[in-house]
């Protein structure tokens, strides 16, 4: 279920609170966003939480006012709980991390300035961009950066933050929330993944880099850069106390120079420019029905042997350390992406 998902608990989430009455009906333009409210569940909202967690709740905020929209919500949410699970049985979706930062968007709203960023990417790249660098901080503050992060930022495993399915998501998650903001109905998320996940994975990545981008690294760089020494609201530039939100939202002691944001951000504009995971390719075709369907392509079998002892705090607050040697099978495909 992820993209057909959106059709079924839309029905479901559309009779439920049309049936409390009248009152409760006037929100059924809003059940795109519950339904992402409830994905985004426990990974992005838990009660009682702090930390990253507490920053979450700050900035994708669950209004409990009126009372009739907590209670098209809490409908919503049952027809939602009445769903097959989804989470974890799609390759290369992070149905979660997806849902919070397209709350991110439509919250605070999607940037189309290629040279710019706004409120709604900090929940997106821009805080994968700003984690991955505490993690480089956390873990290899002597190697190169560069280096370090050619070797990481879009990989297949997740150990250093911001892997591949991190990028596919905020990619996906940017695309969703601009066709849902353009298109407000009930429908509005069943329409957009519809157009979204009938593109192919790499299709989805290009088409995000053009768009929020103009498809220029330099761009990429310039955006970056802005957010760096501190966030901007309206006309006032580098807002008091943005630094240390920034800071606990990286999980690092500083914040990269701009030097350092350049690299960063040139990395990201790589990973998006190369459109696939390091180790994996996608060589499935993912249908609107989530059905996979064989592209009757060879596969070529290949191991990588990886020695990783890393302590990483993930996006949600969550502390992953390991030393291991992985054999990680892989496979790629020897057709081309059509």
């Amino acid at each position: 279920m992820f993209c057909r998902p959106a059709a079924t608990p839309e029905q479901e989430c559309h009779k439920a609170p049309a049936a409390l009455g009248t009152q409760v009906a006037v929100y059924e333009d809003s059940i795109g966003q519950l339904i992402l409210q409830w994905l985004r569940k426990p990974e992005y909202w838990s009660e009682g939480s702090s930390g990253t967690q507490a920053l979450w709740h700050a900035y994708t905020p669950k209004p409990v006012t009126p009372s009739e929209l907590a209670l098209s919500r809490q409908a919503c949410g049952v027809a939602c709980d009445a769903q097959p699970v989804i989470k974890g049985t799609l390759p290369n979706r992070d149905i979660a991390h997806m849902a919070a930062t397209s709350l991110g968007y439509l919250t605070w709203g999607v940037t189309n300035d290629p040279m710019d960023y706004g409120l709604g990417d900090l929940g997106g790249w821009a805080l994968d961009l700003l984690q991955i660098w505490g993690s480089y901080l956390a873990n290899a503050p002597e190697e190169d950066l560069a280096s370090w992060l050619h070797a990481h930022l879009g990989e297949q495993d997740a150990r250093m933050g911001f892997s591949y399915s991190d990028v596919l998501a905020d990619c996906d998650a940017w695309l969703l929330a601009r066709s849902m903001q353009s298109n407000s109905s009930e429908r509005s998320l069943s329409t957009a993944m519809r157009d979204m996940f009938a593109q192919s994975e790499t299709n989805r990545i290009k088409r995000f880099y053009q768009s929020r981008f103009k498809g220029s690294a330099d761009n990429l760089v310039i955006a970056f850069r802005k957010l760096v020494d501190g966030i901007d609201l309206g006309i006032f530039d580098n807002v008091s106390g943005s630094k240390k939100a920034l800071l606990i939202a990286s999980h690092a002691d500083r914040l990269p120079s701009q030097a350092e944001a350049g690299i960063l951000a040139l990395s990201y504009a790589e990973s998006l420019e190369k459109s696939e995971p390091l180790i994996n390719h996608d060589c499935d075709r993912i249908a609107w029905n989530d059905s996979a369907i064989p592209r009757n392509a060879p596969l070529v079998k290949r191991h990588r042997v990886i020695r990783a002892e890393s302590s990483v705090i993930t996006r949600t607050g969550k502390t992953m350390t390991s030393t291991r040697n992985d054999m990680i099978p892989t496979r790629t495909c020897e057709a081309e992406e059509e």
